[in-house]
C-alpha cells in the first residue's frame, strides 16, 4: 500500500516518534497515554461507538471519555485497546521502527513504523516494500495527535 503524502526529510521526526509513543501504550495498556494521544474527533468517534454499542447515555460515555476518575473509564478504554488489537496484533507492536513521516500538507501526516527495525538505523533513500504500521497523524492545538478518521485520505489516493 502506497502511503500519501511526500517526504520532507529522509530522517524520522516528532510526527513518527508521538505514533511510536502511542504504539507502545497501546501495547503497554497504557491506555490513558494512549487516549489522551487521540485527536478531538478520534476520541469522539470512539466513546461514540462504545456507547452505541454498550446502549449508554452519551452525556455518561462523554464524563467517562474525559473524567479519569470515572466508574466507566476503564471499560472505555479497555474496549478502545480491544480494537486496536484487532487490527494490531500485540506481538507485532515489539521491535518497531520510526520511518520519515509522509505529509499531506503542514497539519496532516502518516506515520511509518515498520516492524524489526527498532535496531535497524539503515537510511533508505528509495522506496520499498516493508510490513509495519501506517498512522494518521493531525496537528491539533499544537501537538501531533492521531487521527484514525484520516484514513480517509487512503481512499482518494486509490481513485486517482
Amino acid at each position: 500500500m502506497r502511503i500519501p503524502g511526500e517526504k520532507r526529510s529522509l530522517y524520522p521526526d516528532e510526527v513518527g516518534t508521538r505514533a511510536g509513543i502511542f504504539a507502545a501504550a497501546i501495547r503497554d495498556g497504557e491506555m490513558d497515554q494512549a487516549w489522551s494521544m487521540l485527536s478531538k474527533e478520534t476520541r469522539g468517534m470512539r466513546l461514540g461507538v462504545w456507547a452505541t454499542r454498550n446502549n449508554i447515555d452519551l452525556q455518561i460515555a462523554y464524563r467517562a471519555a474525559y473524567d479519569a476518575e470515572h466508574p466507566m473509564r476503564h471499560a472505555l478504554l479497555a474496549d478502545f485497546r480491544q480494537t486496536v488489537l484487532r487490527y494490531w496484533p500485540l506481538d507485532d507492536l515489539d521491535d518497531l521502527g520510526v520511518a520519515p513521516t509522509n505529509y499531506i500538507d503542514d497539519e496532516r501526516a502518516f506515520a511509518f513504523l515498520p516492524f524489526g527495525m527498532m535496531h535497524d538505523t539503515r537510511v533508505i533513500v528509495q522506496r520499498q516494500r516493508m510490513p509495519g504500521l501506517i498512522i494518521p497523524m493531525l496537528l491539533e492545538d499544537g501537538q501531533w495527535q492521531v487521527d484514525l478518521p484520516s484514513w480517509r485520505f487512503f481512499e482518494v489516493g486509490q481513485q486517482r
